[in-house]
C-alpha cells in the first residue's frame, strides 16, 4: 500500500485530507467557481473514505477554500494561498520518504523509530483530543474488529497503519506525522507478510480498544504505556517471522 504525503496533517491541525483537496485544486488548476469531483469520487481517487472527503470539505469551507451548496455540489471558492497550505508537510514527507528509499534499511531501526514517534505522539493525542475528532478511528477501529479471520491479512494490515497514522493526525504534529508515515510505508510490506493467528488478531483488537479507551479517557499515561506494549507485540512478530527459514518449494 502506498500512503499519499498529502495524509499528513496540516501545520494549523487541519482535517488530514485538506492537503488532497489543495493539492487537487493546485494540480488541476482550478479556478474560483469550479465545481469539484463528488466526495465519492474524490474519496475513490485518494484512497481514502468518504466521510474524511467530506469532514476535509467542511474544513475546507471554514478556510473559504471552497463553498458547499446543498443538491448543487462543491465549488472552489479562494485559490489565495493554496500552496502554502500544503506544500510544507509535502516537501518534508517527500525528503523522508527519499531518504529511506536511497538506503537499505534496518528493520528494527524501523521500529525504533516507530515507537519512539508512536509514543510521543499518541500522549499529545490524548492530550488535545476532543471527543468529536475520535470519530474516524473508531470506525476504524470497528472496520478492523468485524473483518471475518479468513479475511485478515493485506486488507487487516491497511486498517491497522490507517488507525496509528489516524492517531499521528489527532496528536497535530505534522513534523513528526510526516516523519511516522514515511517510516509506516516502508514497514507495511513486513507486517502485510505477519503470520496472524487466531489469538494474536483477538489480542490486537483488545490491544487497539484499549489505544482508543486511553484517548477516549485522555490519560496520556495509559496511551503511552498501552502504545509501547503494541508495539513491542508487532516487534516480536516480526523477529518471530525473521527466525523462521524461508520455505524452499520443489525443484522439478
Amino acid at each position: 500500500m502506498s500512503i499519499p504525503v498529502s495524509t499528513i496533517p496540516s501545520e494549523q491541525g487541519a482535517s488530514r485530507s485538506i492537503n488532497l483537496l489543495c493539492e487537487f485544486i493546485t494540480e488541476r488548476k482550478l479556478k474560483p467557481g469550479d465545481r469539484l469531483p463528488s466526495i465519492r469520487d474524490l474519496a475513490t481517487q485518494f484512497g481514502v473514505k468518504a466521510g474524511v472527503i467530506r469532514d476535509a470539505m467542511l474544513d475546507a469551507q471554514g478556510k473559504g477554500i471552497v463553498k458547499v451548496l446543498p443538491r448543487a455540489g462543491a465549488f472552489v471558492e479562494s485559490i489565495d494561498n493554496l500552496s502554502a497550505r500544503s506544500t510544507t508537510a509535502q516537501r518534508l514527507g517527500t525528503r523522508v520518504r527519499d531518504t529511506l528509499s536511497s538506503q537499505s534499511n534496518n528493520l528494527f531501526h524501523l521500529l525504533d523509530a516507530r515507537e519512539t514517534l508512536e509514543t510521543a505522539m499518541i500522549a499529545e493525542a490524548a492530550r488535545r483530543r476532543e471527543i468529536e475528532d475520535l470519530y474516524s478511528l473508531r470506525h476504524i477501529l470497528e472496520e478492523m474488529a468485524s473483518t471475518p479471520q479468513k479475511q485478515r491479512g493485506e486488507k487487516y494490515a491497511e486498517l491497522d497503519v490507517e488507525f496509528h497514522l489516524e492517531i499521528a493526525r489527532l496528536s497535530g504534529n505534522a513534523v513528526m506525522a510526516a516523519m511516522l508515515c514515511a517510516v509506516m510505508e516502508e514497514l507495511t510490506p513486513y507486517l502485510k507478510k505477519i503470520r496472524w493467528s487466531s489469538k494474536r488478531h483477538t489480542e490486537t483488537d483488545k490491544s487497539h480498544s484499549r489505544l482508543y479507551a486511553a484517548l477516549v479517557a485522555g490519560d496520556m499515561e495509559a496511551a503511552q504505556d498501552e502504545t509501547r506494549n503494541h508495539l513491542q507485540h508487532a516487534y516480536a512478530s516480526l523477529l518471530d517471522q525473521v527466525r523462521q527459514p524461508p520455505k524452499v518449494g520443489r525443484t522439478a
